[in-house]
């Protein structure tokens, strides 16, 4: 990271590559836990995706009485929706001292299309955040995301997926993603696409898959005159995947992978580059306790190489587990255990090794409503300078679908974070709150 003043540019730091600052709904918990295992180079095993879950059970389960009807057009099912989400926040600027406490309002317009045929299905989701605050309008924000995504079956039973995505969205303070306790918002846009075969040999199966994605970064305007530079952030990212795996039963599926991917950075200084390449193995099974209880284990070897020779390689143990527990039907219990690397803005760190686990249970009170508790905490791993962070979230949610064009809701939120080993981690306690009202047809 640098600074400049006019034209002068003065060199205060390093890198960290940010990530999306979307609000985690309660239903995307996994598949962010998916995003993350491949970032650490393991992918669960079993023929199954890592999202799948029983339709019929609490947090997945349909209810017509209360789900929105939608538009249908041919053979196209369109879903609009619209949220306003009033919130409080104890400390919008994440410090560790003097915390500045603010309310903001976001209008969240949203649309889903899908299509389904046998054999094949097409989706397309927007989404628009608008985010305005009542005291500190250098933090308003606007937040859009658009996602295409279809499977079909193909000749000689190859499935055929591809998916291509936009978003302009904002990196949340307080973690390694961003880490400015000043200025304006950190904004950050990526696109990004994959597609994957896969086949199954009876109980053998085999998949190939193909990532690219390429973000960009806006400089941070601080205020009188001095803006944080972010084009060193600037990257473009090329992946590729290949899985193994066996059926040993309807209960137990055992599975190897290997991952490559190419990171290239549009940073034109040579010292501060940082261009490398990533490549993973892993190991893991699923197996089925009980048709309500489930787990799975992956372990794998991760090596990160710079290509810059002033960065060390970033070696070590990929992890990713996951526990799905469903001993009522009205009640689910989700823990996920996930890693990975990524670059850091910390002065003498290439890159951070992340490992997260999140522990949550969804339970359904007649019906309508749905209360969710999670927990979860994330360790931050800056191994060149000896130092590390921890970050502990709680969250308490509540869900009442009032009718089929109504559902209102609300949450609370307190996150931690502790820093040790170096000056550089920022220790700060925050606390959000606020209500959901969306308007569905």
């Amino acid at each position: 990271m640098h600074m400049r003043t006019g034209s002068k540019e003065i060199l205060v730091g390093d890198e960290r590559a940010a990530r999306k600052g979307w609000v985690v709904r309660p239903r995307l918990v996994t598949g962010l836990a998916a995003a993350l295992s491949l970032a650490g180079g393991v992918q669960p095993a079993c023929a199954q995706s890592l999202d799948s879950e029983p339709s019929d059970v609490a947090g997945n389960r349909q209810q017509p009485a209360y789900d929105p009807i939608g538009i249908r057009a041919g053979k196209l099912m369109i879903r609009p929706n619209l949220t306003v989400s009033p919130d409080f926040s104890s400390n919008v600027f994440t410090t560790a001292n003097d915390a500045q406490s603010d309310t903001s309002v976001s209008i969240v317009p949203s649309v889903t299309a899908v299509i389904s045929e046998p054999g094949a299905n097409f989706s397309l989701y927007g989404e628009a955040r608008i985010r305005r605050y009542a005291t500190y309008a250098s933090q308003d924000d606007e937040q859009f995301r658009v996602d295409a995504s279809g499977s079909t079956e193909l000749l000689s039973g190859f499935l055929l997926n591809a998916g291509i995505g936009w978003a302009d969205t904002t990196a949340g303070r307080g973690t390694f993603a961003n880490d400015l306790s000043v200025g304006e918002p950190l904004k950050m846009r990526e696109l990004r696409s994959r597609i994957s075969l896969r086949k199954s040999f009876n109980r053998l199966y085999a998949s190939m898959g193909l990532s690219a994605a390429r973000s960009t970064y806006d400089d941070v305007d601080l205020g009188d005159g001095l803006t944080v530079d972010q084009s060193f952030r600037d990257s473009r990212r090329w992946g590729s995947n290949l899985t193994l795996g066996y059926e040993v039963s309807p209960l137990l599926a055992l599975q190897a992978r290997g991952t490559y991917d190419v990171y290239r950075y549009n940073d034109p200084r040579p010292l501060s580059n940082r261009d490398a390449e990533s490549y993973s193995v892993g190991l893991g099974l699923r197996y089925g306790i009980t048709q309500m209880l489930t787990a799975e284990l992956n372990v794998g070897l991760r090596q990160h190489k710079f290509e810059n020779p002033l960065f060390a390689t970033i070696k070590g143990v990929a992890l990713f587990g996951r526990v799905r527990w469903y001993p009522t039907p009205l009640v689910s219990v989700r823990a996920d255990l996930a890693q990975s690397t990524s670059t850091s803005t910390l002065d003498q760190v290439s890159a951070v090794t992340v490992t997260d686990f999140t522990l949550g249970a969804d339970y359904e009170l007649r019906r309508n409503v749905l209360i969710t508790a999670e927990t979860a905490i994330a360790f931050e791993d800056y191994g060149q300078i000896g130092a590390e962070a921890k970050r502990l979230s709680v969250t308490g949610r509540v869900e009442w679908k009032v009718n089929r064009w109504l559902k209102v809701g609300g949450f609370a939120t307190l996150n931690n974070r502790f820093g040790s080993g170096s000056g550089s981690i920022r220790d700060y306690s925050a606390a959000q709150t606020g209500v959901r009202m969306t308007l569905a047809l």
